[in-house]
């Protein structure tokens, strides 16, 4: 019993020793950065004059986690009182397609844009403790 506690001892000295990194960089901590997607800057719920955001694209909010990941693909849903009206989708990109933004243009104001079926991949393959995929969840924006 003694033996295991001076071990145990050692290994705590040992990591206790300054130079010795106790805590992975916050880069590679899932719980320190904010994975909250945005269109052309807005969030989730946010409402959208989307004729002005027509070029934007779909990233993160925190800087370190877009220079992590990038969007590879989304599905859009435009929705109307609460009806599907178009599902469409983008297999190569964070932005709206041709065909995606002539769906837009012909919304009214109060419909939906719905992203999701988000596809993210890292693009560091060294960074330890991420998955080199993940689905972010979605984002709702209703239209002005």
């Amino acid at each position: 019993m003694r033996f295991t506690k001076k071990i145990f001892l050692i290994i705590l000295l040992t990591i206790g020793k300054q130079g010795f990194p106790q805590t992975p960089p916050p880069h590679h901590t899932k719980g320190s950065h904010s994975m909250i997607l945005t269109f052309g800057g807005l969030t989730k719920g946010s409402e959208i004059a989307i004729m002005s955001h027509l070029e934007d694209s779909l990233y993160f909010t925190d800087q370190e986690i877009n220079e992590m990941f990038h969007i590879e693909s989304f599905h859009l849903a435009l929705k109307c009182n609460g009806n599907v009206l178009k599902y469409l989708e983008n297999k190569s990109g964070n932005k709206l397609t041709p065909e995606m933004k002539d769906a837009v243009r012909e919304l009214l104001p109060g419909c939906a844009l719905t992203f999701d079926g988000i596809k993210a991949v890292c693009s560091d393959h060294n960074v330890s403790g991420w998955g080199k995929e993940m689905d972010p969840g979605m984002l709702k924006l209703t239209l002005k």
